[in-house]
């Protein structure tokens, strides 16, 4: 019998594990095919039930294999690998964190042209931000 085919993927997954179903984990799905899964995420005991959810794809699987920081799971049913794939994945972090953006960005209570860089403060540090002060 032959092996299914392996797609080499770099894709977000949240994962739900059997014994704690209501904390949520984002894991990186490493490769996959239509029946499991090389998955990138906290260490779990081979026979660990879990649920992969992708866009509207909810996959229950068992890890087969554990190592390291990554484990192999078998899926319950075979799946669609190229619809899994095109699914969004869950909602990704911001391109840089917010407070990176206000620091990179005017703000008010600076005028143009004025320093920048660590030692240059506005008046009210509250504006270093972004936060609007009402009155």
């Amino acid at each position: 019998m032959d092996r299914p085919k392996r797609s080499n993927v770099f894709m977000a997954a949240n994962m739900k594990t059997q014994h704690d179903a209501s904390d949520v984990e984002l894991v990186r799905i490493r490769d996959i095919s239509e029946g499991g899964a090389r998955v990138q995420g906290p260490v779990l005991d081979v026979g660990t039930r879990i649920i992969l959810t992708r866009g509207r794809f909810t996959i229950p699987a068992r890890v087969v294999w554990c190592g390291g920081a990554q484990f192999g799971v078998a899926f319950d049913k075979p799946i669609n690998v190229e619809d899994v794939m095109k699914a969004t994945g869950p909602e990704k972090a911001p391109d840089r964190p917010v407070y990176a953006s206000a620091l990179t960005s005017d703000y008010p209570g600076q005028a143009r042209g004025a320093p920048r860089g660590p030692t240059a403060r506005p008046a009210d540090r509250r504006a270093m931000f972004g936060l609007r002060v009402t009155g």
